[in-house]
């Protein structure tokens, strides 16, 4: 029980305060501030303020009824109880008798004093306040019930957004991209972006069907993608090409455009995101899955939350507490470099439309950094839509994954994959369907896992393991690295070299550090590293179990080993895909490892991040016949320098 101390006073007359124990009588009566005579009660009809009560502990405003010179509660007695907040630490009682003055006490006929009917009524009136006094003290502390329930913030936001206004709803948005796990280089997460997408989407919100028609670039080539997306309860499907070039899953159906269902993965990630602008319709329907959740602040603004949890995840739904309506949604999300993250929408610009609230902008952000900035250019509420805008052809319904549970879905990766055409549609993960990892020789004590979007190249020592790249997340590193200790028995993973800090090739780096590998990254790398590998890994579902210690170094221009006279190298190469670009030479061999400026084993483009690693290799004077992969498989030098000649001397 807090502490408290407090005294009686006419209005602000009196000096104190008194110490005061919860259960003293606060009695204080004439003017001049005296104690009220035991035989008589001799005042007016006046008001007494009793402040302030003072704590040792803040009081939580939210916690009280309260508000300052507004009444509290009308007491049985006619008297009026007025709380106030005096400060963070004070609470004030007003108490207004109605009564006139009351004569003195009488002798009671057993002897003792008795009291007038008036003065028994004053007394009881009094009383009364003390009581009322009593309950705002002890109750509060004796538990605590908030003044707005999850249910009732809910209900305030359904109201401000139009109630049941909304039924369907068309819209056209101009969606700008961001990877904050594909930037340039560490020091800045927002360049380079990741282009614009166009959206034209259509929704019965009262189904939870969706139909999204998407302009979007595609980061292989330029060109545009261009493809639609019908979302139900029960299927995802895809018309057009949602890919960049190879990467359709296997089940996709090729005509005049190609056709697929989504994976379970996509699907649930699909879902979340589109419940999550219409959350508050969702909990309105499901009020019993609303949990009371603390205030949250954001940006030195706090907000009254709650919490929801369905099917596709849990949100954190914050209120704008002017507007009620919804002014950020928060999932928790894991990601391959950022940990356990806070993944937010922040809603504003919101316009009536029909009589129904819409926020035209929408800012998505990942701990604080940019991931999309989504702005309407056009709303229509209730539109007829037509019966085929949400049609499923009934082969691809019936073969159709079902949606994935929450805790199996990588959001992060789903999300911002999509953005630029890389996210292989796959229940499988690592690879297209009922496909699986295999580690293939490439080169003498050399190997490269293959059959997937991602490789680790393992280069065996006379005494260890060298790992190259540890791409997408800690499950595919667990797989290459059973593989590997399968292939080379007994050769502990002395080193992990990363290419590049894209989140795509270093997701897995975490189990390579509990194996005890030292990791070789780029100059200027190695704090951003350090940090990445001891951030909270909650939601990781293949975190490590073992505890480890980073051990990060950079290779500052050229890093090399030699065990048992086999020499690895390192070398940092300039080029426009990232700042700290590593490739990798074994001279015995004869082999270079390159990730991202080229795929070995498809056809070699003319580029300048092909002319990139031509002019690295001719900077570093070594001398490659072949090159693997962290994306494809080998190719031969040879075809590498031939494409670079054709590259305009202007992109060189």
């Amino acid at each position: 029980m807090p502490a408290v101390a407090g005294q009686v006073r006419e209005g602000q007359a009196m000096p104190g305060p008194k110490s005061r124990s919860l259960g003293d009588s606060y009695v204080n009566s004439s003017p001049n501030g005296s104690a009220v005579n035991s035989r008589k009660l001799n005042f007016p009809v006046r008001t007494y303020r009793i402040r302030p009560f003072t704590f040792n502990e803040p009081l939580v405003a939210p916690k009280y009824h309260s508000s300052a010179n507004s009444n509290f509660q009308r007491g049985t007695l006619g008297q009026r109880e007025a709380l106030a907040l005096a400060s963070p630490n004070e609470l004030a009682v007003d108490c207004t008798s109605e009564f006139r003055p009351v004569p003195e006490l009488t002798p009671r006929t057993n002897g003792g004093a008795s009291m007038s009917r008036k003065s028994s009524r004053y007394l009881m009136a009094f009383l009364c306040c003390a009581a009322a006094i009593s309950v705002l003290i002890v109750g509060p502390f004796a538990r605590a019930v908030p003044a707005t329930s999850p249910q009732d913030l809910v209900n305030a936001a359904y109201a401000a957004m139009g109630g049941d206004k909304l039924k369907t709803i068309s819209l056209k948005a101009r969606l700008e991209q961001f990877d904050p796990g594909e930037s340039y280089s560490v020091s800045d997460p927002a360049k380079p972006d990741t282009g614009v997408s166009d959206l034209a989407q259509s929704r019965d919100l009262q189904r939870g069907f969706a139909r999204n028609e998407w302009i979007r670039p595609k980061a292989d080539d330029g060109e545009k993608r261009t493809y639609t997306e019908v979302i139900t309860a029960a299927a995802g499907y895809v018309i057009g090409n949602d890919a960049t070039n190879g990467r359709l899953p296997k089940r996709t159906v090729k005509g005049n455009q190609p056709e697929h269902t989504m994976s379970g993965r996509r699907l649930t990630a699909t879902r979340r995101e589109l419940e999550r602008p219409f959350i508050v319709m969702e909990m309105k329907r499901h009020l019993d899955r609303v949990a009371a959740i603390g205030d949250q602040t954001v940006g030195g603004k706090t907000y009254p939350a709650v919490q929801y949890r369905d099917d596709y995840g849990s949100y954190i739904v914050m209120f704008d507490p002017a507007t009620k309506l919804p002014a950020r949604v928060r999932t928790l999300d894991w990601d391959a470099l950022e940990g356990d993250s806070s993944f937010d929408a922040d809603y504003s610009d919101w316009r009536d439309v029909s009589g129904a609230k819409v926020a035209f902008h929408t800012l998505y952000t990942l701990n604080g950094m940019k991931v999309a900035d989504l702005k309407l250019s056009s709303v229509m509420i209730n539109p007829a839509l037509p019966p085929a805008t949400f049609n499923i052809p009934q082969a691809m319904l019936t073969a159709a994954a079902k949606p994935a549970p929450a805790n199996a879905t990588p959001f992060q990766w789903i999300i911002r994959r999509q953005f630029t055409g890389f996210y292989y549609d796959s229940d499988a993960k690592y690879t297209d369907d009922l496909d699986t990892l295999k580690l293939v020789d490439v080169a003498p004590n050399v190997s490269q896992t293959q059959g997937g979007t991602h490789n680790t190249l393992f280069i065996a020592t006379n005494n260890y393991l060298i790992a190259v790249e540890a791409p997408n997340d800690d499950g595919q590193a667990i797989q290459s690295i059973d593989m590997a200790k399968k292939r080379y028995p007994g050769k502990p993973i002395r080193y992990l070299i990363l290419t590049h800090h894209h989140v795509d090739h270093v997701g897995g780096m975490r189990t390579y550090a509990a194996e005890g590998a030292t990791i070789v990254v780029g100059k200027g790398d190695g704090e951003y590293f350090r940090k990445v590998l001891v951030r909270p890994e909650t939601l990781n579902p293949d975190a490590p179990k073992k505890a480890f210690t980073p051990k990060v170094i950079e290779a500052d221009g050229k890093w090399s080993v030699n065990d048992g006279g086999r020499q690895v190298d390192a070398y940092i190469v300039e080029n426009p895909h990232a700042a700290d670009m590593l490739i990798v030479y074994v001279p015995d061999a004869k082999l270079g490892i390159v990730t991202d400026l080229y795929v070995p084993g498809a056809p070699v483009p003319s580029n300048a991040m092909v002319a990139a690693l031509v002019k690295g290799v001719d900077q570093w004077g070594i001398k490659p016949e072949r090159f693997a992969g962290g994306h494809g498989s080998v190719g031969p030098y040879a075809d590498v320098i031939a494409a670079a000649k054709k590259v305009p001397a202007a992109e060189r």
